[in-house]
């Protein structure tokens, strides 16, 4: 344990050298709620659409914005470089397991995650303003949050292992990234319902959108059903994570690296 401690607080220093590129990355995040703010208004005008208002999605957005900013791209690009330039059989030649390792690294995501709760929190009640929340929704909202990160983490990392297969699997991150896009700004009921048929289907729908769905528009049968639903989506990515990293390591000790 000690060891993937001292990794944490390495990449932790590394992390927190890196303050300008950050500060413009919450930059970006202000200005997207901005426009969508901006656009919501002048489509909406005052009326409703499936239960959402203009306060109801700006803050929707906020949320999935939220995930998005505090994990992403970059886990999938340390994971495939490491595969790519051979790092990780270095790794394996420590006393190290190459999952705990990746973990240990995207523990320090903490950091970013409580800064964003802060600045989206700041961001909601200045363009937003205030939203009622009941005990029971705030609660069911941090259980349905913490699945949405954790299974946010494991499938950038289940996209970077494609390295062991592929090697090249930047499409699979454009793909899989721009799934998500899709319900961080428009919830589920806006689509047609052929499309959200397929997005039902999909990891990265309940990503994004049960934490949102909870937060702006909650009705306690609907929170706990998509509740399951991540619980069963996040059991599927790591399954999928956990079978491509014991065929990738195999593959390594087999072959020499």
């Amino acid at each position: 344990m000690r060891k993937y401690l001292a990794i944490f607080k390495f990449n932790l220093k590394s992390e927190l050298n890196f303050k300008a590129d950050y500060i413009f990355s919450l930059l970006s995040f202000a200005i997207h709620v901005f426009v969508f703010n901006a656009l919501w208004d002048y489509i909406l005008q005052g009326k409703m659409i499936e239960g959402y208002g203009k306060t109801q999605l700006i803050w929707y957005i906020i949320i999935g914005e939220f995930l998005a900013y505090s994990i992403g791209k970059k886990n999938y690009i340390k994971v495939s470089d490491m595969i790519k330039n051979g790092d990780v059989a270095n790794i394996l030649t420590k006393p190290l397991s190459f999952m705990k390792y990746i973990l240990a690294n995207e523990a320090t995501s903490i950091v970013n995650i409580a800064v964003n709760l802060v600045f989206a929190v700041i961001l909601g009640l200045t363009m937003a303003g205030s939203i009622t929340l009941e005990p029971i929704q705030i609660f069911l909202f941090i259980i349905s949050i913490v699945i949405s990160f954790f299974m946010d983490i494991f499938l950038y990392v289940f996209i970077g292992m494609l390295a062991f297969l592929t090697e090249e699997n930047k499409s699979f991150y454009m793909v899989i990234s721009k799934a998500m896009l899709l319900l961080i700004f428009t919830p589920l009921e806006f689509f047609p319902t052929w499309v959200q048929n397929i997005l039902r289907f999909l990891p990265t729908t309940y990503i994004v959108y049960p934490p949102g769905k909870i937060f702006v528009n909650f009705d306690i049968k609907s929170a706990l059903f998509l509740i399951v639903c991540q619980i069963v989506a996040f059991s599927v990515v790591y399954l999928a994570v956990y079978a491509i990293n014991k065929k990738g390591v195999k593959n390594i000790n087999v072959n020499g690296g």
